[in-house]
């Protein structure tokens, strides 16, 4: 009973970031017409969730003791990128460089990562979304911001991608491609949406959804093939075919009855949102087909990081659904929306990516004192 209580306790930090910043997503959205204020609160969130992640302890997020151990080392240089002798992007490695110019201590890497990933992803949710607070909400609790947590070059990739995907709803395909590159120079899998953009644009239909689960079946038959040919983005999906690590049951069983929601509640989408929210379900159902994927093939689970890119289109998918729906529809929908956010929220933060408990970096502790 007590190590629950101490559990919980331990847990509090991220609850405390969620209600803070959807409190000020209310509050600034009362300030829209006047500009300065509203600016001002999107700074206030854009600090609040910078700080939260950059002052963390090294021994918060799997792979953070990782990226700290290699810019304390400093064992990488410009000429080994330039060469193609390390599998570190140069995106990263010129990030890394910068933060070096502020301090040599780790504080100012995590506090870098942090600030470039959430400026994107933030400015991504403000041009978007159709209601603010709730994208922020889905944000937070669906595992997208505290990802940089762990996995911090996919997750600048990541952050960059969501301001991407403002061209890929404008349909400027030249912009899209412009800013994925961009992002590759964080991690290369992120080059994997430039293919897909003609099929996130496509409109669904119940045709396009059996071909997306024959699609499913067929990639999983040849899934193999497939990871030859992702091996020539990066030799580390090549080393995935030797290791068998399986797993994410609950996430691929999670992903899968919230592709069908959103499938079936498209009904009720206002069609001026229609066209929209048939991007980001295409992109979701392709997030949670990679899921499906690597679930059945029994491949390394680590794999089903490409699909994050796609599934945190459900930060736009909901404010669409709330949008759409009768004020007697919305009590229901937004229960099963707070139930399954908030225990999605509890179970990744309280299991999944080394994330709990969240300590602050001791280096800053001994600053103020």
């Amino acid at each position: 009973m007590c190590y629950c209580i101490n559990k919980k306790k331990r847990m509090l930090p991220y609850f405390i970031i969620l209600l803070t910043v959807i409190i000020i997503a209310f509050i600034a959205n009362s300030y829209k017409k006047t500009v300065k204020i509203y600016n001002f609160y999107k700074f206030l969130i854009l600090s609040i969730l910078t700080l939260f992640a950059g002052l963390r302890n090294r021994s918060v997020g799997t792979d953070t003791s990782g990226y700290v151990g290699t810019y304390l080392r400093k064992d990488l240089d410009f000429l080994s990128i330039i060469n193609g002798d390390s599998r570190i992007e140069f995106g990263y490695k010129l990030l890394e460089n910068v933060a070096l110019i502020f301090s040599e201590q780790y504080v100012a890497l995590l506090i870098t990562i942090s600030f470039v990933t959430v400026y994107f992803q933030l400015k991504g949710i403000y041009k978007l979304s159709e209601q603010t607070a709730i994208s922020l909400f889905v944000f937070i609790t669906f595992g997208i911001y505290t990802y940089v947590f762990n996995g911090a070059r996919q997750a600048l990739a990541a952050g960059i991608f969501v301001y991407a995907m403002t061209f890929l709803i404008q349909g400027n395909f030249k912009k899209y491609v412009l800013w994925i590159i961009v992002a590759s120079f964080f991690h290369k899998s992120v080059l994997f949406g430039i293919p897909l953009y003609f099929l996130f644009r496509t409109k669904f239909s119940t045709k396009l959804f059996f071909f997306l689960i024959l699609a499913t079946v067929g990639v999983t038959v040849f899934f193999n093939m497939l990871i030859s040919y992702m091996s020539l983005f990066s030799e580390q999906y090549a080393k995935y075919q030797d290791i068998q690590a399986t797993g994410g049951a609950y996430l691929t069983l999670a992903f899968t009855l919230l592709s069908l929601f959103f499938v079936l509640i498209r009904s009720k989408v206002h069609r001026k949102f229609k066209k929209n929210y048939d991007v980001y379900l295409n992109m979701f159902l392709v997030g949670t087909m990679i899921y499906l994927i690597i679930f059945f093939s029994e491949a390394y689970i680590e794999m089903t990081r490409i699909a994050f890119y796609y599934i945190l289109t459900a930060m736009f998918i909901w404010p669409i659904i709330f949008k759409s729906l009768q004020q007697k529809e919305i009590a229901l929908v937004f229960m099963f929306f707070m139930i399954v956010h908030v225990f999605f929220f509890y179970f990744f933060i309280g299991k999944m990516a080394n994330l709990n408990p969240y300590i602050v970096n001791p280096q800053i502790l001994n600053l103020l004192q």
